[in-house]
C-alpha cells in the first residue's frame, strides 16, 4: 500500500515494531520566523481562538489538528466545532475536543469529548479524525476514530451525541469495529438528513475507508435511524476491490444520498506517479437513504499536489450541497496544466450524473494551496471555500495563511481571494509526523445562510506557540459594505434586535452606533475599541461669482440636539494676496433658512458685529468682505455670495464651527457653482479640528447630472472629484462613484443618484483639505461639491 494514501493515524496502525515510520528530516536551519499581524478586509472579523487548552492534556502534548465545524440548519447562531486535542507525532491524539457557540461564534465553550479516551474518562488510548453534525432538533453528533489498543494497531469508528444542544455528551456509541486487526478503518465522515418530508429524515450516515491485507481500500458505510444509538451493519458503497480514500457523504434535498471520494485506480488510472498519471474523484448515489448505491460516476481527473513540508489532505476532496437546488459542489487541490498548485471547483446539477469542467478558483501566484473546504448557502447562490495558502510566505515552505474564495452566483464566477488570518502560521511549531508538520488533513467551514449570517471557517495555526483551533466570521458580499461588516461582527440575534443591530443600533452600548464603528473600523461588540471621531470645524468653497443666478451658494446642516454658533465669511479682495487674479471686489453675504427666508445679511463686515467677529480670531482680511456670527438651531441653511452692484469675480464662502463641544455638528456643507475649463474649477476646502481625538469620517461628493431633476439649468454632465491635503498631495480621486468604495458609500446612505457622479469616503486627521470638482474631458456646467461629516 502506498503510504501517501493513508492518514497518519492509519500509518501508525502499521508501525508495529517501529520499523515503518521514519520522521521526515527537519527543515534546514532558517532564520526564526517572527509573525507580524496584518490588517484584514473589513468583511473579516478578528481571529478568535476557541478557548484555552484543556487542563487534562499533558504539558508536552498541547497541539490541536484536523478541525471541523457544523451549523444548525434551523438556528444560524448555533455552531459546533471539533478537533484533535494533544496531537502525537506518530498518529492520533490524546483526545478530541469540541467547542459550542449559541451567538454565531462571538463566544465559545470548549471541552474534551467526554468518555472518549483515557484523558476524558473513556476506554480508548487515542482518538483522531473528528467531524461534527447538527440535526433539526439541535442534537450534536461528533464522529471520531479511536485506538482500541495501546499502539493504535486496532481502531474503531465512534459517534458521541448531545441531546441538549452541546451542553453535555453521553458516552460514544460504536459504529464499526473490525473483527480482527487484519483490517482497520480510517478517515470517517458523517452526514445527517435534515430534509423534513423526505424518506429517512433524521438518518445519520457514516462513511470510512477500510484498509486490509490487500492493496484495496474500499469505502464502507453505516447508518442510524435512532439518532446515533444503534447502527446498521457496515457495507461497502462500491466494489471491495476499489482503492479509495477521503469519502464525503451528503443528503440531497429529495432524500437521496451522494458520496464523493478519491479513487486511486478507477477507470484505468493506476495511481502511481500522479504527476504523470492523473487520478480521479468519483461519486456514488443512493435512492434508499444509503442502504444501496448505484455504479460509481467519474467526477473529475486530478493531477495530485502534495505540499512538501506540511501534512495535508492531498487525497481528500471536499463536497457540499445546498438545501434548494440539490446541486453538488466539489473542491480539491491539484496541479494545473502548467504544473502550478490550485484549488479546483466542479459541480453537478443532476445529482452527479454529469459534472462541469473543473477550473481553478484560487488566484495564488503559483504558490502552494491545500486543504480546501466548501460550504453552500441554503439557496445555492453563495459558495464559500477556505484553504491554506502560501502566497504570503516568501518561499518558506512551512509558512501559510488561511484564505477564502467566494462565489455569489452559484459557482459561475469567483471573487478575488480574501486573506482570513491576521498572523501567518509557522507549521514547524506543529508536531512533525511521518508526512510533514501536522496541522491536519482537512479544514471545516460553516457556510453563510443569508446576507446577515457570516461564513465561519475553522482552522489550526501556531500564533500562540503551538497549534490551536481558531475561527473567524466572514461577511459574504461582493465588497466591503455595512451589511457584510455587520454580518461578520454581530450575531443574527443582535442584528434582529433594533436596539443592537442595524446602522443606528449600538451593540456594545459605547455611545457610538454600528455605522460609526464600521466607518471608523472599530469593533461594534467591543466598547473598549471605540475612538470618538473628530469633527469638521470649517468648510470653504472658491468659485467665480457671476450675476443673476450665477452666484456662489453654500449649504450646510446643523445636526444634533442643541443650537450651534457659526461664523460665515464671504471673501474676495484678500484672495489677491494669495496670488489669485480676477477676484470679486465687494462680496455680499446672505444666510437663508430652510424655507429660503433671509435670516441674516452683510456687505462689509465692520458695519455690524465687528467686535463679535474680531473675537473669533479669524475676521476677514479686507473691510469690504462680509461676515456673520450667528447661533442656529438644528436644521438646513444656505449661504449665498454675490457681488455688490452686480460685480463679478473669484469669491470664497466659508462656514466655521465656533463651538468647543460637539453636541451638535456641521453634518453637511455643500456649495453650488459653475465649473468651467482649465483652472476654472469648483474648489471646496475643509478643516478638521486639531482639538479632537480620532479621525473625521467624511463623504465628499461631486454632483452634476442629478441637479437637472432639481430644476438647475446647465448641470455638469460628468463631474470628477479630487481630494488633496494641505500640501496639495492627492489623497483620493473618483470619476464615477461605483468604480471604487461603492459598498462603503452606499452604506452611509449618501450614494449619489446618478452613476456618473463622484464620491469619496475618507478618514481625515486634523488638518486642512481641498476637494476639486472638474468636468470630464473639459466639459462645463453647474456642479455641487458636498462634504458630509459622519459621526
Amino acid at each position: 500500500m502506498p503510504l501517501e494514501r493513508l492518514s497518519s493515524g492509519a500509518i501508525a496502525l502499521l508501525n508495529r515494531d517501529g520499523d515503518l515510520v521514519q520522521l521526515a528530516a527537519a527543515n534546514i536551519a532558517r532564520q526564526a520566523f517572527v509573525p507580524v499581524p496584518v490588517a484584514l478586509d473589513l468583511r473579516v472579523a478578528p481571529n478568535l481562538r476557541l478557548g484555552a487548552d484543556p487542563d487534562a492534556l499533558p504539558p508536552t502534548l498541547r497541539a490541536q489538528a484536523e478541525p471541523h465545524i457544523a451549523r444548525s440548519p434551523v438556528d444560524p447562531d448555533f455552531l459546533a466545532a471539533t478537533f484533535q486535542e494533544g496531537r502525537f507525532a506518530d498518529g492520533g491524539a490524546v483526545d478530541c475536543g469540541y467547542s459550542i457557540t449559541h451567538d454565531g461564534g462571538l463566544s465559545w465553550t470548549r471541552a474534551l469529548i467526554p468518555n472518549l479516551t483515557i484523558a476524558s474518562g473513556g476506554p480508548y488510548p487515542r482518538a483522531t479524525d473528528p467531524v461534527a453534525a447538527i440535526d433539526l432538533d439541535g442534537r450534536v453528533f461528533l464522529n471520531t476514530e479511536a485506538a482500541t489498543n495501546g499502539d493504535f494497531s486496532e481502531g474503531a469508528i465512534l459517534v458521541s451525541r448531545s441531546l441538549d444542544a452541546g451542553a453535555t455528551f453521553g458516552a460514544p456509541a460504536i459504529v464499526f469495529r473490525p473483527a480482527d486487526d487484519a483490517n482497520f478503518p480510517d478517515k470517517p465522515w458523517m452526514a445527517v438528513n435534515t430534509f423534513t418530508g423526505t424518506p429517512y429524515a433524521g438518518r445519520l450516515l457514516l462513511t470510512w475507508t477500510l484498509f486490509g491485507t490487500t492493496d484495496a481500500s474500499p469505502i464502507y458505510r453505516s447508518y442510524s435511524d435512532d439518532h446515533g444509538v444503534t447502527w446498521s451493519a457496515a457495507a461497502p458503497i462500491h466494489a471491495v476491490s476499489t482503492s479509495a480514500q477521503g469519502s464525503q457523504p451528503m443528503f440531497l434535498p429529495d432524500g437521496r444520498v451522494a458520496i464523493v471520494y478519491w479513487n486511486f485506480a478507477g477507470s484505468g488510472f493506476s495511481g502511481g506517479d500522479t504527476t504523470a498519471t492523473p487520478e480521479e474523484i468519483d461519486m456514488v448515489l443512493s435512492s434508499d437513504g444509503g442502504a444501496t448505491f448505484g455504479a460509481p460516476v467519474p467526477v473529475t481527473t486530478v493531477t495530485r499536489y502534495d505540499q512538501p513540508s506540511i501534512r495535508n489532505g492531498v487525497f481528500l476532496p471536499s463536497a457540499a450541497t445546498d438545501r434548494t437546488t440539490g446541486d453538488i459542489y466539489v473542491v480539491y487541490q491539484g496541479l494545473d496544466s502548467l504544473g502550478l498548485p490550485r484549488i479546483f471547483f466542479t459541480e453537478s446539477k443532476d445529482a452527479g450524473a454529469t459534472w462541469s469542467p473543473s477550473f481553478a478558483i484560487t488566484d495564488n501566484p503559483g504558490t502552494g494551496v491545500f486543504n480546501a473546504a466548501i460550504a453552500a448557502s441554503p439557496d445555492g447562490v453563495r459558495l464559500t471555500v477556505s484553504f491554506y495558502d502560501e502566497r504570503d510566505s516568501g518561499g518558506d515552505s512551512v509558512l501559510c495563511n488561511l484564505y477564502l474564495a467566494q462565489s455569489l452566483n452559484g459557482g459561475v464566477s469567483w471573487q478575488p481571494n480574501v486573506r482570513l488570518t491576521s498572523v501567518t502560521t509557522d507549521a514547524s511549531l506543529a508536531p512533525l509526523t511521518s508526512d510533514g508538520y501536522m496541522l491536519g488533513d482537512y479544514l471545516g467551514i460553516a457556510g453563510t445562510m443569508n446576507v446577515d449570517v457570516p461564513a465561519v471557517p475553522v482552522w489550526v495555526d501556531t500564533r500562540m506557540g503551538n497549534p490551536d483551533p481558531f475561527i473567524t466570521r466572514v461577511g459574504i458580499g461582493l465588497e466591503v459594505d455595512f451589511t457584510s461588516f455587520q454580518a461578520s461582527r454581530l450575531s443574527l440575534g443582535q442584528i434582529d434586535d433594533p436596539q443592537l443591530g442595524g446602522p443606528a443600533g449600538d451593540a456594545d452600548g459605547d455611545g457610538e452606533d454600528n455605522l460609526s464603528e464600521f466607518l471608523s473600523q472599530t469593533e461594534p461588540n467591543d466598547p473598549t475599541s471605540v475612538v470618538h471621531t473628530a469633527r469638521q470645524l470649517n468648510i470653504s468653497t472658491r468659485e467665480n461669482v457671476g450675476t443673476g443666478e450665477d452666484v456662489l451658494i453654500g449649504g450646510f446642516i446643523v445636526t444634533g440636539p442643541t443650537s450651534k454658533t457659526v461664523l460665515l465669511r464671504a471673501l474676495g479682495p484678500s484672495l489677491a494676496s494669495a496670488g489669485l487674479t480676477g477676484v470679486l471686489q465687494d462680496p455680499v453675504l446672505e444666510l437663508h433658512d430652510a424655507s429660503d427666508s433671509v435670516i441674516a445679511r452683510n456687505d462689509n463686515w465692520k458695519e455690524s458685529q465687528e467686535s463679535a467677529i474680531e473675537a473669533t480670531g479669524i475676521p476677514p482680511g479686507d473691510d469690504r468682505e462680509a461676515a456673520i456670527v450667528i447661533t442656529l438651531d438644528p436644521g438646513q441653511y444656505t449661504a449665498v455670495l454675490h457681488g455688490a452692484g452686480s460685480g463679478t469675480g473669484l469669491g470664497l464662502v466659508e462656514v466655521y464651527d465656533l463651538d468647543t463641544t460637539p453636541a451638535s455638528r456641521l453634518g453637511n456643507v455643500s456649495t453650488r457653482g459653475r465649473v468651467g475649463t482649465g483652472a476654472d474649477v469648483l474648489i471646496g476646502g475643509l478643516i478638521v479640528s486639531p482639538e479632537e481625538s480620532g479621525l473625521a469620517n467624511v463623504v465628499v461628493r461631486a454632483i452634476g447630472p442629478s441637479l437637472g431633476a432639481a430644476g438647475v439649468s446647465g448641470p455638469l454632465p460628468d463631474p470628477t472629484l479630487e481630494l488633496h491635503d494641505a500640501n496639495g498631495a492627492l489623497l483620493a480621486q473618483d470619476n464615477n462613484w461605483r468604480d471604487a468604495q461603492e459598498g462603503i458609500i452606499a452604506s452611509t446612505g449618501l450614494a449619489p443618484k446618478d452613476d456618473r457622479e463622484s464620491a469619496i469616503f475618507a478618514e481625515l486627521a486634523a488638518g486642512e483639505y481641498t476637494a476639486i470638482v472638474r468636468g470630464i474631458d473639459q466639459t462645463s456646467g453647474v456642479a455641487l461639491v458636498e462634504v458630509f461629516n459622519i459621526p
